[in-house]
């Protein structure tokens, strides 16, 4: 047993050697909410609900809009913590680069709108920074988070679906996409347990019906402009 243990081991290791161990400065996000704080500030009913938010925004103008909560921004700070989330990530589809950012950080008690280059002429700094104060604020200083967030939501995705004539997405969005990585790594996997265990490896195949992850964005870039704000 151990002799069959100790090369399985080995392969997951090599396996996993292309994903760092290491925390980001600049996180990875996905299509459309993110909540990273521990404990988590939003519900599994809230986080759905505005995931299809967003989601509707997209399939409607091809806008994308991505909440990202997090504990802290520091040590870069809110502003160049949500211009670099945004630019790392592409929010907003290549060439049209209509996206949009709201972060909010629980410890700082801060929140930022980024806006990216296509959306500039419908959602400008007034704008946002007035719809932060409006909704955001009141709702946070309160502690309810979800409502802030969806009301805010709600209003700039009034504005891009009133106003911004993107066109629809040339496709539905696509929440779940297959992680072709976390394949790679099972396939390896599964063929060594097989040569290990003369091809009783059957269990290995149902690792594959989790091989899906949260699609990401398309590839759009931050125009600078947005707003903040203190609750």
């Amino acid at each position: 047993m151990r002799a069959i243990a100790l090369p399985i081991l080995l392969v997951f290791a090599v396996a996993m050697t292309g994903f760092p161990a290491n925390a980001q400065d600049v996180p990875t996000v996905y299509l459309y909410v993110n909540d990273l704080t521990t404990p988590g500030a939003l519900s599994s009913d809230e986080f759905n609900s505005l995931e299809d938010l967003c989601y509707q925004v997209d399939s409607l103008t091809s806008a994308e809009i991505a909440i990202v909560v997090v504990n802290t921004t520091q040590p870069a700070g809110i502003d160049v913590f949500a211009s670099r989330t945004f630019s790392a990530n592409g929010i907003g589809k290549a060439g049209r680069d209509n996206g949009l950012l709201l972060v909010i950080s629980t410890d700082e008690r801060a929140w930022r709108f980024e806006v990216g280059y296509g959306l500039e002429g419908i959602l400008n700094d007034a704008l946002v920074g007035r719809v932060g104060r409006d909704n955001l604020t009141p709702a946070l200083e309160t502690g309810d988070f979800y409502g802030g967030m969806y009301d805010a939501t709600y209003v700039v995705g009034n504005e891009i679906v009133s106003k911004y004539d993107g066109g629809s997405a040339s496709r539905e969005p696509s929440l779940l996409v297959l992680d072709w990585k976390a394949i790679a790594i099972v396939v390896v996997v599964f063929l060594a347990v097989s040569i290990l265990t003369r091809g009783r490896s059957f269990l290995w195949m149902g690792a594959l019906l989790s091989l899906y992850r949260r699609g990401g964005f398309g590839g759009g870039r931050t125009g600078g402009g947005g707003a903040r704000g203190k609750f």
